[in-house]
């Protein structure tokens, strides 16, 4: 056996320290492949929570009219308090159903409501003839009328003014023309019966006659009317009240001066500005030149010219 001959000094420590340096690194190399591969293990770690929590935070876009049944969910293994959720529920089944009630109006993110809004209809504070009723659910704001707008209120309202004005001057000239066209007429019958009964006779005379058509007017028992006293029964011959009335003979007027006097006897009877005392109440009359049975049941009043004046007795 060969033995190795033992060194000692500077030399020794030398080969020492050569023979221990392989061990070291190795050491070193295997404590940075720990450090290395437990970071990875970090980044990993990293990456799966961050994975996994995307995961469950993702926005779900729903269509308008789509329900959130199929929608996830919050979740939480966080009992529910008593004072707050009934009964033993969790967090799970009550988000789940308050889900499940919910409905999408319309399109876009789901924290968006879309209000309803109010129609507002303006109208000028003035009446509107026009107007139609308003729509339910609608309000009204009154504005002050612009001066055009008054102005053509005030010019509607003096038109219907002058309108109703001339409407009523209208009618009451048609009702004057009317009036005046009525009193010529009867002026006319009572002239007529004047010049064709009495033109021969004295004023006196002539308004005797006409006294006597007069209150036959009056008289219950004959027309309302001078006209329909003058004509009664002309339309039969020989049957009326005053003979020149159904005699046959045409009604002309030959004498213009006698046709005057007439009409202004008849106009002075009938405005009452000549009275005649003893015929007040006369209703008949005929000439002295004939006697006609009715005469003897009447009683007579008086004689005037050539004609004798009766009254009922």
């Amino acid at each position: 056996m060969t033995k190795t001959p033992r060194t000692s000094g500077p030399a020794a420590h030398r080969t020492r320290i050569e023979h221990r340096a392989p061990t070291r690194g190795r050491a070193s190399a295997a404590g940075y492949a720990t450090m290395v591969l437990g970071g990875m293990m970090l980044v990993v770690a990293f990456a799966f929570a961050g994975h996994y929590m995307g995961q469950n935070a993702i926005a779900h876009n729903a269509e308008p009219g789509e329900t959130l049944d199929n929608q996830a969910a919050p979740s939480s293994n966080i009992l529910a308090k008593g004072s707050l959720i009934p009964g033993a529920d969790s967090l799970d089944s009550v988000n789940k159903a308050s889900l499940a009630q919910q409905v999408v109006t319309g399109t876009g993110k789901g924290d968006l409501v879309e209000m309803q809004q109010q129609v507002v209809k303006v109208v000028p504070a003035a009446v509107n003839l026009t107007e139609d009723a308003e729509e339910p659910g609608s309000s009204t704001l009154a504005l002050a009328p612009t001066p055009a707008k008054v102005q053509q209120v005030i010019m509607l309202e003096r038109s219907t003014v002058a309108k109703r004005a001339k409407t009523a001057k209208s009618k009451e000239a048609q009702k004057a023309i009317a009036q005046r066209r009525s009193q010529q007429a009867e002026e006319n019958c009572l002239a007529r019966a004047v010049y064709f009964e009495a033109r021969s006779e004295s004023d006196l005379g002539q308004l005797a006659v006409a006294k006597v058509i007069l209150n036959r007017v009056k008289d219950p028992e004959y027309p309302k009317t001078i006209c329909g006293v003058v004509y009664q029964g002309s339309g039969r011959r020989n049957s009326c009240q005053f003979s020149f009335a159904c005699d046959g003979l045409p009604d002309d007027v030959r004498s213009a001066q006698s046709w005057a006097h007439a009409k202004k006897i008849a106009r002075q009877a009938i405005a009452g500005d000549a009275q005649v005392a003893a015929i007040s109440t006369a209703t008949n009359y005929h000439a002295d030149y004939v006697k006609p049975k009715w005469a003897k049941s009447m009683k007579r009043l008086i004689k005037i010219g050539r004609h004798i004046f009766y009254e009922d007795s």
